[in-house]
């Protein structure tokens, strides 16, 4: 059959996940024709075979852009539908392909992209932005879009008319969107059954990049200031400027880049702009960023203030007086923001002005109330007995996104208390009983954080029955847990994780199989 999808997978260096990748693609139920296209970018580590294996077409990339390697690999791919996926993204289950594909062929779908669900470590975003990725409900974007390349798709039309900017090194995907969604009669559209467990991201997303370039540093530096300061620079170039003045934060020319950093945060229509010099901000540590930054907890598009956030972490204490001096300024439903960058300077003024924040908005209800549960388990350690007794309360929210957070929350804050208190038996329930899965698949990841702390049996088994649930990304969470716990020198976990037939999900088989080998590599070293 001719291939009328062609799904590509950029790779370099992935032979940890690229196998399973590979082996779902191939396994997927649809009445469409399909090849794999890999793309490889010198891949040194044996992923290269298993793409020789599996593609119908590779390509080599040496000098890799984003936007480059993809318009090479849809140039030679064949289909009138590309899909593309990381390989370090296993699709769920043998529906993901049909389920991402299929409003593809309506002509109001400018591109499609699809859940992503993380590791239980994952980092990349805080968990209150990983989990927008993973929410069960679809939705149309016509602006500010959280398109993804990690999991999208598109018609080959869409990209004849507007192939992806080679300039672009990060998000081309979003500025693929942004220069076609001013076209009324488009949209993208988010579908929560076609997810992926997208792996690779553990550490947060603070990358430092420098493009290869004949430019010293100071002349980086000069260049990105000079675009800053231009009102007419395109949206790669100041992309471009932000990261590279964010890779250069001791150099001492860096410091002069810091108004026209600000001025961009403060008054960039693009909301990935604003993000990005944020972040650079941050990075640089320069107090006269200091009031742009608390003002960029007001920002109105979430990436903004949740990164404003985290760049006022890093001043430490010396952001300390200037986020208290914002605490009655600041509204209600942003008072979460504040709450996390007092959190996050670690001094230990910060951190109470924090705990009372979080208090504070517990008792909003809501957005105000969820966003702050998140932000409380990204910063805080050892709470109070009461301030863990009010996340539990939120496990049994008639909100499924609040009990959701409340259970990750918990999860984090029992673990590192190393004793569970009050709540354990409401997670218990969640896991066992809540009739949405994403809420099901997070009780399952805090009881298996109770499971490590406390080397415990009971939990172990919590984690067994959960294998036997419904819904995949439940079983991935628990086979997840166990395979970690089997890491930990779990036994007994192993033993069940082994035990698993083969699943629908392959998520879980994935996970089945570093538990298993974990379990062999214990074995054989205590033999």
């Amino acid at each position: 059959m001719a291939p009328s999808i062609s799904v590509i997978v950029r790779f370099h260096n992935e032979i940890t996940h690229i196998g399973a990748v590979f082996r779902a693609v191939r396994a997927q139920r649809t009445s469409h024709g399909v090849e794999i296209v890999a793309v490889d970018n010198a891949s040194t580590d044996g992923s290269r075979e298993f793409a020789e294996e599996y593609a119908d077409q590779l390509i080599d990339i040496d000098d890799y852009r984003p936007g480059f390697a993809l318009n090479r690999a849809v140039e030679t791919a064949r289909g009138d539908t590309v899909v593309i996926v990381s390989a370090h993204a296993v699709p769920e289950h043998d529906r993901w392909l049909a389920n991402l594909t299929a409003d593809t062929e309506r002509d109001d779908v400018l591109g499609v992209y699809g859940a992503q669900v993380y590791p239980l470590h994952a980092k990349f975003l805080d968990k209150c932005d990983l989990d927008i990725f993973s929410d069960p409900r679809p939705r149309r974007e016509v602006a500010d879009t959280d398109f993804w390349n990690a999991n999208s798709a598109f018609r080959r039309a869409f990209w004849e008319r507007c192939p992806f900017d080679e300039d672009v090194i990060e998000l081309e995907d979003h500025h693929w969107t942004k220069r076609q969604l001013p076209d009324p009669a488009l949209a993208i559209h988010f579908e929560p059954t076609a997810a992926v467990y997208h792996y690779g991201h553990e550490a947060r997303n603070d990358r430092a990049f420098l493009e290869p370039s004949e430019l010293t540093d100071a002349q980086r530096i000069a260049r990105a200031r000079r675009v800053l300061e231009s009102p007419d620079e395109t949206w790669p170039t100041v992309m471009r400027a932000g990261m590279d003045l964010a890779a250069l934060p001791g150099h001492p020319d860096v410091r002069g880049a810091v108004p026209a950093l600000c001025r961009q945060l403060a008054e960039h229509p693009d909301f990935d702009v604003r993000w990005r010099m944020a972040g650079a901000l941050g990075r640089i540590a320069d107090p006269a960023a200091l009031p742009f930054l608390v003002r960029g907890l007001e920002d109105r598009s979430f990436y903004a203030r949740d990164e404003c956030a985290w760049s006022l972490g890093r001043f430490g204490a010396a952001a300390v007086p200037a986020l208290l001096a914002a605490a009655d300024r600041v509204a209600a439903e942003h008072r979460p923001f504040l709450a996390l960058a007092l959190g996050l300077t670690g001094a230990p003024e910060g951190a109470t002005a924090a705990i009372d924040l979080v208090r504070a908005s517990l008792a909003e209800g809501g957005d105000t109330e969820r966003t702050a549960i998140y932000f409380l388990g990204e910063f805080a350690r050892d709470v109070s007995d009461d301030l863990l007794e009010a996340v539990a309360d939120r496990l049994a929210s008639e909100n499924a996104m609040t009990a959701r957070a409340a259970a990750w929350c918990w999860g984090v804050l029992a673990a590192g208390r190393g004793r569970p208190g009050r709540g354990l038996g409401a997670v218990a329930a969640l896991a066992a009983g809540h009739p949405e899965a994403t809420v099901r698949s997070e009780a399952v990841v805090a009881l298996g954080r109770i499971a490590r702390s406390e080397r415990g049996e009971d939990r172990i088994a919590d984690l067994g029955a959960a294998l036997r649930d419904d819904a995949g990304r439940v079983r991935q969470a628990a086979m997840q847990s166990l395979r970690l716990a089997v890491e930990s020198g779990g036994t007994q976990a192993g033993l069940i994780a082994e035990a698993h037939p083969l699943d629908p999900d392959f998520g879980v088989n994935f996970e089945r199989e570093l538990a298993v080998a974990a379990l062999r590599k214990d074995q054989g070293e205590t033999q």
